[in-house]
């Protein structure tokens, strides 16, 4: 029986009760923040860091679409950069589907989206990576 896997779930967090999901990163007491968790901060040197947990919806600073993936992907797809209010950039799967034509009509710099969780990739036996992902609002 296949099985599913969340990936990362210091960084993920998926309330129970139907809320949706947000992802964390670590603010330095310096009031800089970084995502993933560093075992540092690189910008004051302080291994002092707290989770903190970042906004649903951010800002879509790039992408680029994906023709040819890597092993349990399916093209084509799509991933971005997302800009978040607490001074953040976080980089996921996009969930458009569709041909390439499709998602490049979806997609534009400078976009709403919000943060979701889904299957990032299957491997060979047909279990599931749950992971954060990004969907356009």
């Amino acid at each position: 029986m296949a099985e599913q896997v969340v990936f990362h779930p210091d960084i993920l967090k998926i309330p129970e009760g139907g809320e949706k999901p947000y992802l964390v990163a670590y603010k330095c007491s310096c009031g800089s923040a970084w995502f993933p968790k560093l075992p540092f901060c690189p910008n004051c040197w302080s291994d002092k860091l707290e989770p903190m947990p970042l906004s649903k919806t951010g800002k879509l600073y790039t992408y680029t679409i994906v023709a040819i993936p890597q092993p349990g992907l399916q093209a084509p797809l799509a991933y971005g950069f997302v800009n978040f209010p607490e001074g953040v950039s976080v980089c996921a799967q996009i969930d458009v589907t569709g041909d390439l034509e499709t998602i490049q009509k979806a997609l534009h710099v400078d976009m709403d989206v919000e943060v979701t969780a889904g299957v990032i990739r299957k491997d060979k036996d047909g279990n599931e990576t749950i992971s954060y992902r990004f969907k356009p609002i």
